[in-house]
């Protein structure tokens, strides 16, 4: 009798599914937690860009100075992080833009599921508030997506690398010790079991294997080992009543 399918191949394929189901979601969690970090910290750094601009820019607007306006918008540093910067009134007309880097296009799955491109909005007041105040405008500014699309590309290459690599290491790791601890005892009972002989094979017993008095191999070969002593028992018993009478108990 031969194997056809080792139990080593099966176990170590459920491992690495299993492993690998588990750290894909893994991977998809810290890829948001990290996409979300860079969001914030972006988002952070261009209100800080926004309020540095904030005052000379709302008098501009307050004198309707759109030279000026024009001006301060062009000293802000994008930083590399800045794409675009917008002057837009209440009325969600677009008074003045500033492109600081081209905009290219980026998967619209990518924009969808990340929510790209970043943007915040900075109203914009007069110098002198009133009890009620309305604002002049708002400023808005958008991060460049194409930016924060390399990151995310770069984030899924780090993690696709680094988990696959875990997910082998841990198959390889769980399937040596299963193969230790399981497989390879039940293999050798096989071996031992198909190797017997004819005459052998009402009397054997098996070697309790080391490491396993007291799990389920254990119990297994205890089992067999007691099947083993009541077949033969009985086969004694049978023998002697087929052989002797009954009542003389001489040989028949």
């Amino acid at each position: 009798m031969r194997v056809s399918r080792s139990l080593t191949i099966k176990q170590m394929a459920m491992v690495s599914a299993v492993s690998i189901l588990f750290i894909f979601i893994f991977i998809v969690v810290q890829l948001f937690h990290f996409v979300q970090q860079s969001r914030y910290d972006t988002a952070s750094q261009m209100e800080k860009i926004a309020h540095s601009v904030r005052i000379p820019l709302s008098a501009a607007i307050l004198k309707a100075d759109i030279p000026q306006a024009e001006f301060i918008l062009n000293q802000i540093q994008p930083s590399g992080i800045i794409s675009r910067a917008d002057v837009v009134l209440p009325n969600q007309f677009q008074a003045l833009r500033q492109s600081f880097a081209p905009e290219r296009p980026i998967p619209m799955w990518i924009a969808r599921l990340f929510e790209l491109p970043v943007q915040i909005s900075l109203p914009l007041y007069s110098l002198e508030r009133p009890a009620n105040p309305q604002p002049l405008a708002y400023l808005v500014l958008q991060a460049d997506s194409w930016r924060m699309y390399k990151f995310i590309i770069s984030t899924i290459s780090t993690l696709l690398t680094t988990y696959l690599l875990l997910a082998l290491i841990l198959s390889v790791a769980i399937s040596w010790s299963i193969n230790r601890l399981i497989v390879h005892p039940i293999r050798k009972i096989a071996r031992e079991l198909d190797s017997l002989s004819p005459q052998e094979a009402a009397s054997h017993q098996l070697k309790l294997p080391h490491l396993h008095h007291d799990d389920e191999i254990g119990m297994l070969v205890r089992s067999y080992n007691r099947n083993q002593q009541m077949s033969l028992r009985l086969h004694e018993e049978m023998s002697a009543v087929s052989t002797r009478n009954t009542l003389t108990e001489l040989p028949n």
